[in-house]
């Protein structure tokens, strides 16, 4: 038997030390304090802007606006320059509790949830700013260009046809003055 036994002490333990590191915990990692977002998301984004910036709409909708809502979207705007993406999408909510309707802090609100990672989110954000929008436009040129950037994301290539004649759908052309 005590052949047995000594022939055992090594198998008995390895199985020991195994359940010891399985039971265990990894040291947990902190979250990064500044968010490095993917360069296919910054490249997404740009592509959302750049939509509306060529756009030859006879109908541009610009609202007037209380003086902090500015400020808070120009703390965003400064914060994602810094990318710190968590303290501008704090300075949007703070915006949009001042002006909760506005579908362009929606739109905003949109592009720095992309940047995050947060996608589906995104596309909800770009989708329920067209519906709140004026539905022409360079607002409703980026809420689209948003959405197919999200269904490109998806790998869903069925609904961007769809989604592009929706975003041309978007430019209203001038009247012909004699």
């Amino acid at each position: 038997m005590k052949i047995t036994l000594r022939k055992l002490r090594p198998f008995v333990l390895f199985v020991f030390s195994a359940l010891l590191m399985a039971c265990s915990n990894p040291t947990p990692k902190q979250a990064p304090s500044v968010v490095r977002p993917d360069t296919d998301r910054i490249a997404a984004v740009k592509a959302i802007r750049a939509a509306g910036a060529g756009d030859d709409s006879a109908l541009q909708v610009n609202p007037l606006r209380d003086p902090a809502v500015e400020g808070f979207l120009a703390k965003a705007e400064q914060a994602e320059q810094l990318q710190r993406l968590d303290d501008a999408h704090v300075a949007i909510q703070k915006a949009q509790a001042l002006a909760p309707d506005a579908p362009d802090i929606l739109q905003k609100e949109a592009e720095i949830e992309f940047l995050r990672g947060n996608i589906i989110e995104a596309e909800k954000l770009a989708y329920e700013s067209f519906k709140k929008g004026p539905q022409v436009g360079t607002l409703c040129v980026q809420n689209w260009q948003t959405i197919i950037e999200a269904r490109k994301s998806f790998g869903d290539n069925d609904y961007l046809p769809h989604a592009e004649k929706r975003r041309k759908e978007c430019t209203v052309k001038r009247p012909v003055r004699l």
